[in-house]
């Protein structure tokens, strides 16, 4: 409930201020917040900006990689600060969850250059930051490896969405499409095996009597 007010909230924001000279620096904050939520995923707010300015495509993505990139930031931080024991107190199913394990191997083995693909990525970026910040890396070159992942990430998804809206669109709803014709036919497979069970359950309260002749 509460993440999908702040998504709401969120895409209110966007909306009211599309037409602003400052609407990168909007979508930065929206960023910034979506990132601390550690529920809202961004990636359909950049969608919903880049459609709201297509034009400035390369300037949202920019404020949007600024506004993640410090987000993803104040949460190492305090990770950091917490520190592991409260860490695994706090995120037990982080902790004991396959993101972890994988980010953790990762970071392990390639350092500050794991973060940086993990943030470019369409991955888990929490459990990546819980790992480096008991790791004690480095605070600038996790700030810049952030950036840098996420800089590549959303310039690729708004270059898309600004030369390829229709197609996004016409992809949407082919999706929402698929997805009410199976729930229609899921429907009718329930309905369908919901009126045999009853026609059993009938049969067998009721069975057939036998005619007796003369």
């Amino acid at each position: 409930m509460l993440r999908t007010r702040l998504e709401s909230g969120l895409l209110r924001a966007l909306a009211a201020r599309a037409d602003s000279s400052a609407f990168p620096f909007v979508v930065a904050g929206a960023a910034g917040v979506a990132t601390l939520s550690m529920s809202v995923p961004f990636a359909g707010l950049l969608v919903a900006a880049v459609l709201l300015a297509p034009r400035r495509w390369m300037a949202i993505a920019a404020g949007a990689s600024l506004g993640a990139a410090t987000g993803a930031l104040a949460l190492y931080l305090v990770f950091h600060h917490l520190g592991w024991n409260s860490l695994v107190a706090s995120y037990p199913d982080v902790v004991r969850s396959s993101a972890w394990r994988d980010a953790s191997a990762w970071l392990t083995r390639h350092g500050i250059g794991a973060l940086l693909v993990i943030a470019a990525l369409p991955l888990p970026l929490t459990p990546a930051l819980m790992f480096a910040a008991v790791s004690r890396l480095p605070v600038l070159e996790v700030i810049l490896a952030l950036w840098a992942g996420k800089l590549a990430k959303y310039v690729v998804y708004a270059w898309a969405v600004s030369h390829f809206p229709d197609r996004l669109l016409r992809r949407g709803r082919r999706q929402q499409d698929v997805m009410r014709a199976l729930l229609v036919r899921m429907r009718r497979a329930g309905q369908a095996c919901a009126d045999e069970r009853a026609t059993d359950a009938a049969s067998r309260r009721d069975p057939p009597r036998a005619s007796t002749g003369r």
